[in-house]
């Protein structure tokens, strides 16, 4: 009974997940295909206009759109499911975009980065997670919209989130190994390391 509890708790424990070789490859195709998505994302947004007008013109409706940025953000305020959110993208964002474009931007090249290079990947799929919901809750019904996009956005954070895929061939696994989980149990640093890797 003693030995099935110990095999149990090891199952569960995230350290002795196993995959095999066509897992292990798999995850890390998934990882750098969504990392590359991230990347062709902030192509047409670059800063400092954003791909915006130069008036930093936002769209106001699916009939009168600009561009970049400042299209989609139009969009969220027009279109988003949930009051609230549409109240943040107009009076927060919308404002304000010359300098939330920057957070915007830096938050989805630092999941890019996240995924592409396999560091801190538990963290890049949480903000991953994070910008999935909000182009999820924002964009849906847009008009010609392919809402299970953002869904399926949505579920891959998830399972990068369970499932580190900086681990296997990504440099959360050299951190892992450099950061022991004996030396990790002795200090806060390495064991949120740890964690976010």
């Amino acid at each position: 009974m003693a030995t099935n509890l110990r095999t149990a708790k090891q199952d569960l424990n995230p350290d002795s997940l196993t995959l095999d070789g066509l897992g292990r490859y798999g995850l890390v195709l998934a990882r750098l295909v969504i990392g590359l998505l991230w990347v062709t994302q902030l192509a047409w947004k670059m800063p400092p206009s954003f791909g915006c007008p130069a008036n930093f013109a936002i769209s106001t409706s699916y009939s009168a759109r600009t561009s970049g940025l400042c299209d989609w953000v139009g969009l969220m305020a027009h279109y988003s499911i949930l009051p609230f959110h549409a109240a943040f993208v107009k009076n927060i964002v919308i404002p304000n975009i010359a300098w939330m474009g920057w957070l915007i931007w830096l938050m989805e090249f630092s999941i890019a980065i996240s995924l592409i290079l396999g560091l801190f990947s538990r963290l890049g799929a949480a903000v991953g997670i994070i910008q999935s919901v909000n182009l999820f809750i924002g964009l849906i019904a847009v008009p010609n919209e392919w809402y299970w996009s953002y869904g399926m956005l949505i579920t891959l954070h998830v399972i990068f989130f369970c499932i580190p895929p900086g681990r296997i061939l990504g440099i959360d696994g050299y951190l892992r190994r450099r950061f022991t989980a004996e030396a990790a149990r002795h200090n806060l640093g390495m064991r949120l390391v740890r964690w976010i890797s």
